[in-house]
Formats: structure tokens, sequence, C-alpha cells
């Protein structure tokens, strides 16, 4: 087999911030191995390894892959057009969403084989060798888990560096891919990486034993679904072992990881690169050229905003609605707000199952990770001219005063009002209020494509007054995306142990998920009421805890602990949930108060993703091979 046809270019300028060092190279358009016979060679194609991150984690595209379309959301009213395609399992290869990750893997893999086959050569430490081999597994393991069967040779051999581009691809099976690429891959990343890594977001020994425990869990879900027979003999039961074993050596021995002390820590955006996270997707407030992101994220800067981290705007709702005729909130650099894009939207279940209300008041995940309360903002703006606006029921709302609300239940105080309001896009909202209330409501069942509880844990954190910063009310994000965390090491063991992994006293499924359960107790701040709470709830979440443990509730926490982090699609697929939880679900239409419920037509052929139709494009196999390189159903 040849070569997928991708450019494979060195990255002139990259920056990880805070973490890693400004590497600067002389730019080049192509890399050759001679780039590799040096140490700075190494490090400038790790460098560029790093960055590709930011291609898949943050942007759009993988959010709209693996978080709407399944029960966390779907389309928001401000959707894209593949993105309401791939919601609906309606999709084609044409997609443009599928080359997120299909276009942006396989240059990385090159890279690394390149740095894997010269290091040795000129004495570069096995520490680096084992970063870029933790990336091709990496890279390698997010391809079979989105598109199954995928090459192993790109031009010049299995899992060599590509030196020879060609028009002509065969795709290598998935047993093989994990027996040739993830798995020893992977292994030699534990044995070579350090426990403490180079730089604060660089590859570690943990965060390669997060990611081996997770391959292991994942093919054998994927021997037993597929029926298949292992390359190296080993039985499913014998792969969760080794998955609930390596995970656990992790957990046992994080250092210098830790879980943080509430949940409310995790997200916080004052409290970034936190020794919870493994892996993250890196990003630079200090210049657009080093984030590789644009002014306003609109391509007005240096670089296309393809690889600008806009996760804090994706699920962000409309909060510029004027009430009575009144805006009382604007755009602010604030985790809270930010630019309201409404490209996806929770679903109705997200609410009522996966964090029911009743929960709410011990389980702090569901305010640590929702924005429900919209405060007024409109007295700090440039130009107020001091008077004091009016909300609903002509009552005096101030900066701080609630303008926007979003309660636990359909409470019946909650009336439809009679009035309609013009909104600033000439478009009209049905508003509900609390008869001796300021502020809008909107109750589980009116939450809407256009106004729904936002994601509050990507939200941004910059001071709108810095002279010469970058302009922040509608930039993409400079935190860090996270890809993995020590929390959902937790969650791997603990998803083992249900599929039949032998455990250690005080280790089982239902002692390791309390482990999170009992951090998710532990108040440190309310978002919804703005002040500090340091109320402990742990013992009535653990005794709340089922026994035993199943694969539903797993994947109930899962969401829980991890929503919206590009997981779920992936959790789903794993398991073979997807139809059964993501087959229907219920939301409002934008402007209305009248819950519909949705199907979604989820066949066999949807727990693959199809092979990009531009992969198809650049290929001069025959017309018969391309059909067969595609996946069924497609």
């Amino acid at each position: 087999m040849k070569k997928i046809f991708l450019a494979i270019l060195a990255l002139t300028v990259l920056l990880t911030p805070a973490c890693m060092d400004i590497l600067e190279e002389q730019p080049r358009s192509q890399m050759t191995p001679e780039f590799f016979s040096t140490e700075q060679g190494i490090k400038a194609g790790l460098t560029s390894v790093y960055s590709q991150l930011r291609w898949i984690y943050g942007p759009a595209g993988m959010m709209y892959l693996s978080v709407a379309g399944t029960d966390e959301a779907t389309f928001g009213d401000n959707k894209d057009g593949y993105g309401e395609q791939l919601d609906s399992y309606n999709i084609t290869s044409g997609n443009s969403g599928l080359g997120t990750v299909w276009n942006n893997t396989f240059s990385a893999i090159s890279t690394c084989s390149g740095i894997i086959e010269k290091g040795s050569e000129v004495g570069i430490e096995a520490s680096l060798i084992a970063e870029a081999k933790f990336f091709r597994a990496f890279n390698y393991f997010l391809l079979v888990q989105t598109f199954g069967d995928v090459p192993l040779d790109l031009g010049s051999g299995e899992l060599k560096f590509n030196t020879t581009p060609s028009r002509y691809s065969t795709r290598s099976k998935v047993e093989d891919v994990y027996a040739k690429a993830i798995l020893p891959d992977l292994e030699a990343a534990v044995a070579d990486l350090p426990a403490t890594p180079r730089e604060v977001t660089a590859a570690s020994k943990i965060a390669a034993q997060h990611f081996l425990a997770k391959a292991y869990l994942t093919y054998g879900w994927w021997l037993e679904r597929n029926a298949k027979s292992d390359p190296a003999g080993k039985t499913p039961a014998q792969y969760f072992q080794l998955a609930y074993n390596v995970a656990l050596e992790a957990i046992k021995n994080p250092s210098p990881f830790e879980l943080q002390a509430t949940f409310y820590d995790v997200n916080v955006a004052t409290n970034d690169y936190n020794r919870e996270m493994l892996l993250c997707a890196d990003h630079t407030a200090s210049s657009y050229l080093y984030d590789e992101s644009s002014v306003g994220s609109g391509g007005n800067g240096p670089h296309s905003d393809l690889k600008a981290n806009r996760s804090n705007y994706v699920m962000l709702m409309d909060f510029e609605l004027n009430v009575n005729g009144n805006r009382f909130i604007y755009r602010q650099a604030v985790q809270s707000l930010g630019r309201p894009w409404r490209l996806i939207a929770p679903v109705h279940g997200v609410f009522t199952e996966t964090f029911p209300p009743d929960d709410r008041e011990h389980d702090s995940r569901f305010d640590g990770t929702f924005a429900t309360v919209f405060r007024a903002n409109y007295q700090g703006r440039a130009g107020y001219d001091g008077t004091v606006l009016k909300g609903m029921n002509d009552i005096d709302v101030k900066d701080g005063d609630t303008v926007f609300y979003f309660p636990p239940t359909d409470d019946t105080k909650a009336a439809t009002s009679p009035a309609r309001y013009p909104t600033d896009a000439a478009t009209v909202e049905r508003y509900h209020a609390y008869a001796d209330k300021a502020y809008v409501v909107w109750t589980p069942s009116q939450i809407t494509r256009h106004n729904f509880p936002s994601v509050w844990k990507f939200g941004p954190n910059r001071d709108n007054k810095t002279p010469n910063a970058m302009p922040p009310a509608n930039d993409a994000s400079t935190r860090p995306f996270p890809i993995a965390k020590l929390s959902e090491t937790y969650l791997i063991a603990a998803e083992a142990a249900v599929k039949g992994a032998s455990t250690e006293a005080s280790y089982t499924a239902r002692d390791l998920v309390n482990v999170l359960r009992a951090r998710a107790g532990k108040w440190k701040w309310s978002n919804s009421g703005n002040i500090a709470k340091a109320d402990d709830y742990s013992a009535d979440m653990v005794n709340a805890t089922p026994d035993p443990i199943t694969i539903d509730y797993i994947l109930k926490e899962r969401s829980r602990e991890l929503y919206a982090e590009n997981l779920r699609w992936y959790d789903l697929t794993r398991t073979g949930k997807l139809k059964e939880y993501a087959g229907k679900y219920a939301i409002c239409e934008a402007n209305t108060s009248e819950a519909k419920e949705y199907t979604r037509p989820i066949e066999d052929k949807h727990y693959l993703r199809p092979v990009p139709a531009s992969q198809f494009d650049n290929m001069d196999n025959t017309d018969e091979e391309k059909k067969a390189y595609q996946n069924p159903g497609y």
C-alpha cells in the first residue's frame, strides 16, 4: 500500500504556553529523514505533533462528531449544515466534519514514525522517542474508533516515515492496527515515558497508562461485539483484565498527578493546568500567531480559525435577548459568558436523566458544568448613561441581578407571559416569568435550541481591560482543552471491572466510582448562587450509589463527570449503546414552549463514520477498490 494523499508539513512556529518553550524553526515545506537527525529536529517534530491536537480538540468539528447526535446534545438553532447532518445520522462521505479526524491524524503519525526511526540512530533519549510512540498510538486509536480499518502503510511501508508519496491506498484491519501499532506503541510509552512530564502539558507515563488501559478496554469490547479473533490470541476478558490492571496502576501511583479536591476546581478557569489533567490541546493568550488563531476567530488574523478552541461558545445560549425592549447582558470574557454561538444545544434528557433535579442539591457536577443563571452586566459597559432598566413585571434590574434563570423542575409558578418581545435578531421569543420576579424563566420542558443552560466549564477567563490585549469578547478560548483526565482513569478501571475483570480489595467498580461521587459531594462554590458554598454531601453521594454497578450506571457517571468533552459518541459506540441512548431525544424549537420528541434513524453502520469523500478524490485506486475502501452502508 502507498500513501494517503496528505501533505506532511513542518510547523514553522508553535507555542504551548506556560508549559512548553516556543520552538522557532526554519520554515520547511516538507519533513525529510535528515530533519530528524538532531535533537533540535526531533523536538521540532514533536512540537508539530502537539500542535496537531488543536485541529481536533476544541474546534466545532469534533464537538459535532462526538457530542451532538448523542444523549448529551443536538444541534442548536445556529447550526452548521454538516452539524445537523451528523446529528440526524443522515451522514454522507461528503460531510466536511469527517475530515476533522481523518485529515488531521496521518501527518502526525508519519512525523512520529520519522522520529521513532531516526531518534535511536542519533542518540536521542528514549523518553522523546516514547512521546512519538505515544502520539502515533494516540492518533491510530482515535482513527480506529472513528472509522474502523485504517492504513498502516502511508506509502513507505507499515509504520514507516512516509518518503514516497503515492495516490494508492489500502486499509489495515482493526485488529492489526491494535496489534501492530496501538498496543505495542503504548506499552513502550508506558515503559519509557517519565512519570513527571518534561513540560507540564507533555505526555507522561500516567497519560500513557490511561490510554493503554482505554485501548485494552475498547479493543475488548470490539472483539466481543464483532466476534473477531485476536492476532495475539487473547480473549475479550483478558483485555478487560489488562485494562483494569493498567488503569489501577495509574490510580495507585499517579504522582505528580492527582484528583482535584472538588469538581469546581477541575473546571474553573483560574485553575487551568491542574494536576488532574493528563493531556490537553494547549493554547495561549499571548498572541494570535502562537495560538494559531484569528481576531474574533473570524479569519482576520495571521491564521485561519480552524485550530481555534471554540468550545467556549459552541454550547452558549443567546443571552443577548431583549426583555421589555431592554438588553441587560453584553458579551464579556468571563467564564459564564463569551460569544453566544448556539451551534450545539443540550437535550432535555440531560436535565431529567443525566442530572436528575433531586440530585443537584448534593451533586456539584451539574452546577460545575452548566451556567443556569445569567446576570446583568449592562451598567459596566462603555457609554452607559446611568439609566436603571426594568425587566419582567417592570422590576428594576441592576448589574449582578438575574436576567435569565433555568430552574431544576417544571415549577408551576413559571407561567407563560402573554407578551412577546422582539429580539436583536428580529425574531420573537416566548418568555416565562414568576409573577413577582424580574427575570425570564425556562423550565426543563421549555428549553429550546436557542435558549438552554450553557456549558460553563469551557468558558473564557480574560481581563477585558488589559491594554493591547487580544480582543476578548468574541475570541475563541485561549484555555487548554482537556483530552484526558485522571478522573476518567477511575471510570476506565470501573468499566473494566463491570466487564468481569478481577478486582483488588477496595478497588471494585463501586469503590472506584464512589471516589468521584464523594468528590462531587464536596462543594466549594455555587455558580448558580454566585456564592461560596462549603457543604459536604459526600456521604449522601456514596450511600446513593447502587450496588452492583452496571454499564448503564458507568455511562451516566461518565456523562456527569466528562460532559461535552468529545467523548460521548465514542462511549456509546464502544459499549454498543448508541441506538439505545441516542435514538430519541426531546427539545423545543426556538421561540416555542412545546417540547418535541425526535427519532434518529441509527443503524449498525453508524457505529463507524464514513471515510471522507476527499480521501477518494486523491486516490488512484480502481472504482471497485474505492467501493470496498468505504465503510459498509455508506
